[in-house]
């Protein structure tokens, strides 16, 4: 057998177990949907019309290994950061990691608000869904789940911004800039004073001795 036939025959091969992975593959995330859902029905609705509908239960409870499973499956916040983190890579993850919202919630705050309290966690809809809790009319109502009487301003801000000198984080870095600046000029300040002040006490306990002889 020529070099070129065996290279051709492995490549047949290759896709034939791909393929014969992916019809075993199927039923099996079909099968684990299913099991779920006869205990989560109420969920089912949810999961079907969500951008998610295309995955398994277990791809984000992935310490779930029995049916049925122990109580206590619902991620935490923490966790559930990781878990949106885990496909979701890149500026989005970046700038929530960067925002309050998540050095609060990386600080073990329960009232901070994780990837599930502004997107939702079986109901996730695209922004561009008129039902979506991210669409831009719902903005508001979304953040008044933590803040009260959320104002429609909320509604003008950007998410996911990236923090540079242009494009759409360009106010916030410069307000970070400022701020940076203006701790160091007054804490330098601060120094300062405190060193003319010891100075001055210094020079006033030196004379009161020279004074004293």
């Amino acid at each position: 057998m020529s070099e070129q036939n065996e290279r051709w025959l492995w490549q047949v091969l290759i896709i034939l177990m791909l393929l014969l992975f992916a019809v075993i593959a199927t039923p099996t995330l079909a099968q684990a949907q299913e099991s779920c859902l006869q205990c989560h029905e109420d969920e089912s609705s949810n999961v079907k019309h969500s951008v998610h509908s295309f995955l398994s239960c277990t791809s984000c409870h992935t310490d779930i290994e029995d049916f049925p499973h122990s109580e206590g499956a619902s991620l935490d916040k923490k966790e559930s950061v990781v878990t949106c983190s885990s496909c979701h890579e890149g500026q989005i993850t970046d700038s929530y990691a960067a925002s309050f919202h998540s050095k609060a919630v990386q600080l073990d705050s329960q009232k901070s608000a994780a990837c599930v309290d502004c997107h939702g966690a079986h109901e996730i809809l695209g922004p561009d869904n008129p039902d979506s809790k991210v669409a831009k009319e719902n903005i508001a109502e979304t953040c008044a789940g933590c803040h009260g009487q959320a104002s429609p301003g909320f509604s003008q801000g950007t998410e996911h911004f990236k923090l540079a000198a242009i494009g759409e984080g360009a106010p916030m870095f410069y307000t970070a800039k400022f701020f940076i600046w203006l701790t160091i000029l007054t804490v330098t300040a601060l120094v300062i004073h405190i060193e003319l002040q010891l100075y001055q006490n210094l020079r006033t306990i030196l004379w009161e001795r020279k004074k004293g002889r």
